[in-house]
């Protein structure tokens, strides 16, 4: 294309009004494509694979006094150090997610899960979520769905022992108190059923029989001659 400068006096407006064409086009172009469909070309689909289903029913049950969010992008529940540029480091791990992260009921995330795919979790993405969560004090652990650990042993890794002694402890509890209302409520069932039999038995008997034993008798006993 040549320079403004090449063009010809009289070829200058004609010029800029084309140029100024082409802007308003170009911006309409592109305002068409930004605009919302009536019919979207999209439609739903599952959020797991059957392997990630298992776990994370799975992972509910292990982390039953958690929540188990799914797929969760890392920029959800990391930021940048102060004096850092956000946007660079968003941009570099905005599409990094993990498969399953645990949270607390505070809102904060205290460990992460990955099921790899068929074809596996490269090395290199294993280790920028290792190194990265573990230097926020977040757990990271991948999880083979047909191997699944001792849930024990992973409550211990993402929470403590001491957390895990008392989730024993609560589910002890949890069945003593269901064991005492169970039993409770079974003797005010037996209870009931006695008193209604003792009330079956009182009104079978003869009223006049009562009478008979508990009505003084006016009679004197005959004399003997």
């Amino acid at each position: 294309m040549y320079r403004n400068s090449e063009w010809s006096p009289a070829e200058q407006p004609h010029m800029e009004h084309i140029a100024e064409w082409y802007s308003l086009w170009s911006r309409w172009v592109n305002r068409g494509k930004r605009r919302i469909p009536k019919h979207w070309p999209l439609h739903a689909r599952v959020l797991m694979n059957s392997e990630e289903l298992r776990v994370w029913h799975w992972m509910i049950n292990t982390f039953d006094d958690h929540h188990v969010l799914v797929k969760m992008p890392v920029t959800r529940f990391t930021r940048p150090n102060a004096n850092e540029n956000s946007l660079y480091w968003y941009e570099m791990l905005q599409n990094t997610t993990c498969t399953f992260s645990v949270c607390a009921s505070d809102g904060h995330v205290v460990g992460c899960v990955d099921v790899p795919k068929s074809f596996g979790l490269s090395r290199k993405a294993r280790n920028l979520k290792s190194n990265l969560l573990a230097q926020c004090g977040i757990c990271y652990v991948v999880l083979n769905p047909s191997m699944l650990p001792d849930q024990d042993a992973l409550r211990n890794e993402f929470l403590g022992e001491e957390a895990t002694k008392n989730r024993h402890l609560k589910r002890e509890e949890a069945a003593l108190e269901t064991a005492r209302l169970s039993l409770k409520h079974t003797l005010a069932q037996q209870r009931q059923i006695r008193t209604l039999m003792d009330q079956e038995h009182t009104s079978s008997m003869p009223g006049h029989w009562h009478d008979s034993f508990l009505i003084q008798s006016n009679t004197r006993p005959a004399e003997l001659r």
